[in-house]
């Protein structure tokens, strides 16, 4: 097998077309015979970081995700704040990292070093995506959408 197994890691809560070109950019590097496997936060992990949940639940997200043609598989993370214990078990050749996402990754490097593995980590290039390509941008044009119409009747 020539291509790499890399994991690509995130929220992907209201899924949008900045999601897509950041896996699309993770599967170029697996390549054509790789395997891009995606970690989909749980929900607490969600409420802790942003203080609010997701608008839609882990396993909603993670089949959504999982349903894209880029993504060989997509699982749910572990319930710790310790994230290097979910990539010593996918022992992915390559983990990309988003442009924005926060890692600390000299900690992810030292605990690679420690358990001999060899997972290179790669920061992805921001990727133009027409239209909403964030859910920050979405959110912000729903509520901007119901303070000018008001309440929609379903």
């Amino acid at each position: 097998m020539s291509g790499k197994r890399v994991l690509a890691a995130g929220k992907f809560d209201i899924l949008h077309l900045g999601h897509l070109a950041y896996l699309e950019q993770a599967k170029e590097i697996a390549g054509q015979d790789g395997e891009l496997i995606v970690v989909i936060a749980l929900d607490k992990t969600i409420e802790k970081e942003r203080g609010a949940p997701p608008v839609f639940p882990e396993e909603q997200r993670r089949k959504l995700v999982e349903s894209l043609d880029v993504v060989d598989k997509a699982v749910l993370g572990y319930d710790t704040s310790d994230h290097t214990v979910i990539v010593t078990d996918v022992r992915p050749d390559i983990i990309a990292l988003g442009y924005d996402q926060k890692t600390d990754i000299s900690s992810l490097e030292k605990h690679f070093l420690k358990k001999n593995m060899t997972t290179e980590i790669v920061r992805l290039e921001q990727r133009k995506a027409d239209g909403l390509f964030s859910s920050t941008l979405i959110r912000e044009r729903i509520i901007e959408f119901y303070r000018e119409n008001g309440r929609a009747k379903t």
